[in-house]
């Protein structure tokens, strides 16, 4: 007997071909008797549905693309790991796979990857803020799509989002919870809306205590672990020591807190920090890092959700993750 088809299964259970793939794709629309009778038949005749007969069937690729971008790489950025992650383990469960395409923007410029340009993909996924020449070409072919951890939420784009303004206020009302109240800044102006964000709740939380820090204490240069060291240094170097230290990511305080060590300080006797993200180094590294979680896995199933969504025509408003989690770890002491 050749391989069976969704029509053959279909007959064989005495139900539409649609009936089936409901139950293939676990969705809701049929009742839980045709679902047990479509269940039955697939495990009698152990039916493996084939990818390229589902694809004709459905008229759909059933391949979600995540573009990718040199500064929010899943292969190098652990933050977007774990997000790539939580959209892997959504669409196991819908039958799509993930595929990766690297797509940029210069000048207005878009060479978009063939996989998009030719639509064998029924949906993308962007990581981080892209730019809108990029998303005007994907419109023009029309291919639906959500935008994933953008520092700017668009009225006319399906997002899914952390409000780090909202984080960096709870990471410092943290440290001044606790007596600190000389508090230093370290972030990254390479990502404008991301440094606005996180420098707003800082200063928020700051001006609500009516405290003022020296400039040298603000450090907005950090871009990765080495960046983040000299940030640090510098602040250091100024006429006076913070207590505390505020980081806009996990990976700027570790490296932040290493600089602090080298440089003879107690970390949190000394200096005290906290940070933005819960990436898997923030629980290893020495001392584990305090810091607001960001649930990035749960950012990858919404996006999963969301794109399904779309390519079915249904509405998907964006969604905001919880923002102001803290996660107590060791970096921060009491004074």
């Amino acid at each position: 007997m050749g391989e069976l088809t969704i029509k053959e299964i279909a007959k064989m259970a005495g139900v539409s071909p649609a009936a089936v793939s409901f139950v293939l794709n676990g969705k809701k629309g049929v009742s839980e008797k045709t679902r047990a009778r479509v269940n039955e038949v697939i495990a009698r005749t152990n039916y493996r549905p084939c990818l390229n007969s589902r694809r004709l069937f459905f008229k759909k690729s059933f391949t979600i693309t995540l573009a990718i971008r040199k500064t929010s790489s899943p292969f190098e950025d652990l933050f977007y790991f774990e997000i790539a992650k939580g959209l892997l383990e959504r669409s196991k469960a819908f039958g799509y796979n993930i595929g990766f395409a690297e797509i940029s923007c210069e000048k207005n410029v878009v060479p978009l990857p063939d996989v998009i340009r030719n639509k064998d993909t029924d949906g993308i996924v962007f990581l981080q803020d892209t730019e809108k020449a990029i998303l005007n070409e994907i419109d023009k072919l029309g291919i639906p799509y959500v935008v994933v951890d953008t520092h700017t939420p668009d009225a006319g784009i399906t997002a899914i989002y952390a409000d780090y303004e909202l984080s960096a206020f709870a990471a410092t009302r943290y440290l001044l919870e606790r007596g600190h109240e000389a508090i230093a800044f370290i972030g990254s102006s390479f990502l404008p809306d991301f440094y606005l964000q996180s420098f707003a709740g800082f200063k928020k939380a700051l001006d609500q205590s009516s405290l003022s820090i020296p400039a040298a204490w603000i450090q907005i240069d950090a871009a990765d672990e080495d960046s983040a060291y000299r940030c640090m240094d510098k602040i250091l170097s100024s006429a006076q020591i913070p207590s505390a230290v505020f980081c806009a990511g996990d990976i700027f305080a570790i490296s932040a807190m290493a600089c602090a060590k080298d440089r003879g300080y107690k970390v949190p006797e000394d200096i005290s920090f906290i940070a933005i993200d819960d990436i898997l180094l923030s629980r290893y590294c020495e001392p584990k890092l305090t810091t607001v979680r960001i649930d990035k896995m749960e950012m990858g199933r919404l996006a999963m959700k969301s794109i399904l969504a779309k390519i079915d025509g249904k509405p998907a408003p964006s969604v905001a993750v919880e923002s102001d989690h803290i996660v107590e770890r060791n970096s921060v002491c009491r004074l």
